[in-house]
């Protein structure tokens, strides 16, 4: 264990972002460029899953912070899926969390359509 704790990577989950909102973004903002529109290696999905990895930095066994941080998404359907540089993951992880927001009841289908479009 040691100084420095575990070496132990967390990953979260923060949402799904659905092929039709990243197009809409691809279009208006010149943005998100290297995501194809359809899983290039099943061509199945309707959405990507988004995720956070890192790694915590430790002393002692205490969590201090977050370090080594990677993002990446991946296709519900085979599981295919690459890194994210930074911009495009702040990009997306807006997306993500008014799409959770609305499929837990959170908000309003309005406050969701008017969230969206303020991205």
């Amino acid at each position: 264990m040691g100084l420095c704790g575990k070496d132990v990577a967390r990953t979260r989950h923060v949402g799904q972002v659905y092929v039709d909102q990243i197009n809409r973004i691809k279009k208006e903002k010149q943005i998100l460029e290297r995501i194809a529109s359809k899983c290039e290696n099943c061509n199945r999905n309707e959405y990507y899953s988004i995720y956070e990895s890192f790694r915590p930095f430790r002393i002692i066994g205490i969590p201090l912070a977050q370090c080594d941080t990677v993002y990446y998404f991946s296709c519900p359907e085979c599981n295919f899926g690459f890194k994210l540089e930074a911009d495009e993951f702040k990009a997306l992880e807006k997306m993500a969390l008014i799409n959770s927001k609305y499929l837990e009841g959170k908000i309003s289908k309005s406050e969701f359509e008017s969230n969206l479009r303020a991205i």
